[in-house]
């Protein structure tokens, strides 16, 4: 596998970001190079983490947990199983 840094952003089985870095084979690697997409970084390199912030020892996170998403309510022709019942227009009570 060959370790690529994308020069731009495109779609590569997924998204792929500018600046982000991945395995691809390498003659995908080498089309891609081509193509003008990603820059060769190393031939079967272990790549380094992302650049992720370190985390404070100690220090929780600022985030609130995920909440739960209610569920969506709709109305329904039916209530309670019968049909609703409408309202005669004025028209037609007045025949």
């Amino acid at each position: 596998m060959v370790v690529v840094q994308a020069l731009q952003s495109f779609e590569h089985n997924g998204p792929r970001k500018r600046e982000a870095i991945f395995h691809v084979s390498e003659p995908v690697a080498i089309r891609l190079s081509e193509a003008g997409l990603v820059k060769i970084v190393s031939h079967g390199a272990e790549v380094a983490p992302a650049k992720n912030p370190p985390s404070a020892a100690g220090n929780p996170s600022s985030a609130s947990p995920a909440a739960q998403a209610s569920q969506r309510k709709t109305s329904s022709e039916y209530v309670g199983g019968a049909k609703k019942r409408r309202r005669k227009s004025l028209e037609a009570s007045s025949l």
